[in-house]
């Protein structure tokens, strides 16, 4: 995809999105926006699909309005009545959210499901392939069109920026983003004067991630003068671990990049923060399991007005 220059203006814009997005992404449980994103991004490639099998055909041939009238009850008899047929695909992304997402809106967060989702490193792919089929098929119309399984495989092992194909690139970042919830963790035990990990910690460290463990009890001294740095140093042993196959291909900038943006990262760090100005001054006393680390924050909600 070409990179796009903003204005002043469009980047006001973009931050106040921006913040609107997160807002409403801190209102609603991970476990339920999770499972609407992840849909999200599958009906925004059969959107695309259908989008670029109607721009090459000038209209949406038979075998695919059956299909619509399936999967988009409504759509296909709405889009019959318009009188630009070519516009099909264009119009069925805006039916998508009022839809198939209703309940998104009604309960205030479709702003952040559709903020989130158009970053997905998927999405990208989705768009960047889409661009490609509109561009080929314009020069040369196929003989046949692919099924969407088809057209959606090849989308998400669409090579993105630095060779990655998109599929790898959203992996790495979930591979990533599950690092940096147990980094997030251990930050309370890194605000005292002695960085020491209780036992039950140490065992959830070690199944979950003994190289951070190794790393811990070697490098990070039991006495460490600059708290705060130790506990950041914990991502440079993340990337050089965690994503060291990135970095050797060099895409690792890539997988950072989506893993800065993706929803769960920004409600990583901000229980995270929560979590550790709650902590008391003995951190140790009734420290929690990862897992229910976890699980307290994927249930975590923000009090509007917070």
């Amino acid at each position: 995809m070409k990179t796009a220059k903003f204005t002043k203006l469009e980047r006001r814009v973009g931050h106040t999105a921006s913040r609107r997005a997160h807002r409403q992404l801190m209102q609603v449980p991970w476990v339920r926006f999770h499972r609407a994103y992840e849909e999200y991004i599958r009906w925004q490639a059969f959107a695309l699909w259908a989008r670029a099998v109607v721009e090459s055909e000038g209209c949406a041939p038979s075998w695919l309005k059956a299909i619509l009238r399936k999967r988009c009850p409504g759509f296909a008899e709405e889009a019959a009545r318009s009188n630009k047929p070519e516009l099909l695909g264009l119009h069925l992304l805006p039916w998508v959210h009022k839809q198939a997402f209703g309940f998104a809106r009604e309960e205030g967060w479709l702003d952040a499901l559709v903020f989130y989702g158009f970053r997905d490193a998927r999405s990208q792919g989705n768009w960047e392939y889409w661009e490609h089929c509109e561009s080929e098929w314009k020069r040369r119309r196929p003989t046949s069109f692919p099924t969407f399984p088809e057209w959606r495989r090849s989308a998400v092992n669409w090579k993105l920026e630095g060779g990655a194909r998109c599929a790898t690139v959203s992996k790495s970042v979930e591979k990533y983003l599950d690092f940096e919830a147990v980094v997030y963790w251990l930050r309370p035990l890194f605000q005292t004067s002695k960085i020491q990990l209780p036992t039950h910690v140490a065992l959830d460290l070690e199944q979950e991630c003994p190289g951070l463990l190794e790393y811990v009890n070697t490098h990070i001294s039991a006495v460490y003068a600059e708290r705060s740095r130790s506990w950041q140093r914990l991502f440079n042993w993340g990337r050089d671990h965690v994503l060291s196959h990135a970095k050797k291909e060099g895409w690792l900038d890539v997988v950072l990049s989506h893993a800065r943006i993706h929803p769960r990262h920004l409600r990583i760090v901000d229980y995270g923060a929560l979590y550790c100005k709650s902590r008391p001054g003995n951190t140790a006393l009734s420290y929690p399991s990862l897992g229910q680390w976890r699980r307290d924050a994927e249930s975590y909600v923000r009090v509007s007005g917070m």
